[in-house]
């Protein structure tokens, strides 16, 4: 990455936008570096946040960095707006350069939803692929998860080096190591990267389904669980019962913990509730 000189700038509370756009372009002079306004991308800001807010990108050579200016709050119509910018510059399958750099020049801080998904790690890029499908779990449904699961499988492979399927006993392992590997590579920038959570409980969960040899669904249940949980149905001679598994829970827990053993002793510890 040749932005050796990327200055760093703190954005003064009550400057303006067009102030703060004539500091930050000084300092990228001063180092040498090309500063362009991206037209195209804010011509197309909303009205709301016209005044608060700019992209920015600078090349050497094959490379481009962006940079994304702010002198507002992050209120949510920022905060999105922004997010829908930065996912669609990183995605662009013609993407210039061989990796995706952005910073935050920002009077408040900045939102970590952006930050997970500006960055140049793996989780990052996890993190904003998963971004479309799982959408920060708004309006997720039990029938949506299988297709979650495998947004999730092609993901892990993918991103995360994680060689999975759904029947291999093995596998809830493999994911496990495999992003416990990762993070121990990476820094995150939230404890919990929510798009990621969602699409790999949503692939443990499919495991745990194929794994355990009783009659199993997805079901809400909002009183007790933020999202879709996996109810298996075990009879017995004086009736029948459920037992409820969490996987969005448990890769929270794995995300937090960082022990590549979590998912398979959770597995096992299921089969043995269920018998």
């Amino acid at each position: 990455m040749p932005f050796f000189d990327i200055p760093e700038l703190q954005i003064a509370p009550g400057d303006d936008l067009d102030a703060a756009e004539m500091k930050l372009r000084s300092a990228f002079e001063e180092a040498g570096l090309d500063f362009s306004g991206m037209a195209w991308v804010n011509s197309r800001l909303p009205k709301t946040i016209a005044d608060e807010c700019r992209f920015f990108w600078s090349r050497v050579g094959k490379e481009v960095f962006f940079s994304v200016l702010s002198v507002g709050s992050w209120q949510e119509k920022e905060t999105l707006s922004v997010l829908n910018i930065v996912l669609g510059l990183r995605l662009e399958p013609r993407q210039p350069g061989r990796s995706f750099s952005l910073r935050y020049y920002s009077v408040a801080a900045v939102p970590p939803e952006l930050l997970i998904i500006s960055g140049d790690t793996a989780f990052s890029e996890f993190e904003a692929r998963a971004c479309l499908v799982a959408r920060f779990g708004e309006n997720l449904r039990p029938q949506d998860c299988q297709q979650m699961a495998a947004s999730g499988m092609y993901l892990a492979r993918s991103l995360l080096g994680a060689e999975v399927d759904l029947l291999d006993p093995g596998a809830p392992s493999r994911l496990a190591e495999a992003v416990c590997d990762r993070l121990a590579c990476e820094d995150l920038h939230v404890t919990e990267p929510l798009n990621m959570v969602i699409l790999l409980g949503c692939l443990f969960g499919e495991m745990v389904r194929n794994q355990v040899k009783l009659e199993s669904s997805w079901m809400a249940l909002r009183q007790i669980e933020l999202w879709p949980a996996v109810v298996f149905s075990r009879k017995k001679a004086a009736g029948s019962d459920s037992v409820v598994f969490s996987p969005m829970d448990h890769i929270r827990g794995l995300v937090h913990s960082r022990d590549s053993d979590a998912l398979s002793r959770a597995l096992e510890e299921l089969k043995t509730v269920c018998r």
